[in-house]
């Protein structure tokens, strides 16, 4: 067969792909919006025997590629188990910005936040080597991104990790049940990195290492620079006050209580439209 002739052929199927997962994503969203009953499940379940090719489409409605449905991240990712409030607040900033990424996974609020205009440039840190591969093959097609399989800590060097096989986003430093051994870097490499030009919304979901990767931040970053950060921490009240304290020049925007976990965005402006939107 005519190499044009397969090209043609190829283009085609491709289309179809595209239309085929497309249509099956408005169609889960739709129900899912509609049903609400166990939403993530029926997401998930549509969605993992009724795609084509080699990714789908998630319900936060970014392209993830090479799906993985037996890690329970990739299915809280896909089925949009992390809520709408994040991703939300993501869509609606207005201003340009960079888009730090600490802990990303697959990356689905990297992805998110790239679909933004006003988001300049996504940077993406993800120790997990496995799954820095999938984090990878999820920018395929995103332009402006910078993405390193590192972990930030208060040094630079080696560190135990626990990679979990169970889950890849209970993976974390420990120095316990340590299976891995990581690459860190701290403060000196984010100055580098970092523009003073921009500012700055950060996410940070580390698994217990979010005060020391909140202060290599605040020392590589002036207040002015961040717009807002949302950190993933435990669900105490002490704890909460304490991030609530240092970082008083921001305002807690809302706050989602688990029974273990906490989800804090802090927003720099106190006068922002988008606290009153997006506080409970």
């Amino acid at each position: 067969m005519p190499k044009k002739v397969t090209g043609i052929n190829q283009s085609a199927i491709n289309r179809y792909i595209f239309f085929h997962n497309k249509i099956l994503f408005l169609i889960a969203k739709y129900l899912t919006n509609f049903i609400k009953f166990k939403r993530v499940y029926i997401f998930n379940i549509l969605t993992r025997y009724f795609h084509v090719g080699n990714f789908c489409f998630s319900y936060y409605g970014v392209k993830l590629f090479y799906p993985n449905f037996k890690d329970p991240t990739f299915r809280y990712c896909n089925g949009g188990a992390y809520g709408d409030k994040y991703s939300n607040f993501l869509k609606t900033l207005s201003e340009r910005y960079y888009f730090i990424d600490v802990g990303a996974n697959i990356g689905i609020y990297s992805l998110i936040s790239s679909q933004n205009n006003n988001c300049e440039k996504v940077i993406a840190f993800e120790p997990n080597p496995k799954v820095f591969k999938l984090l990878k093959k999820n920018f395929i097609n995103i332009k402006n991104f910078e993405l390193f399989n590192l972990a930030i800590s208060n040094k630079i060097g080696k560190v135990s990790f626990f990679l979990d096989p169970k889950s890849s986003g209970s993976s974390k430093i420990s120095k316990l049940n340590t299976n891995l051994s990581v690459q860190t870097v701290n403060n000196k490499f984010l100055k580098k990195k970092l523009q003073s030009s921009f500012k700055y919304n950060i996410k940070i979901d580390v698994e217990g290492h979010e005060l020391i990767v909140l202060n290599e931040l605040l020392s590589s970053l002036s207040t002015k620079q961040i717009n807002s950060i949302y950190i993933e921490v435990k669900n105490k009240e002490t704890i909460i006050k304490y991030y609530k304290k240092k970082l008083k020049n921001f305002k807690l925007a809302y706050f989602k209580a688990g029974k273990k976990r906490a989800d804090c965005l802090f927003i720099k402006n106190k006068k922002n439209k988008l606290l009153k939107k997006f506080s409970n």
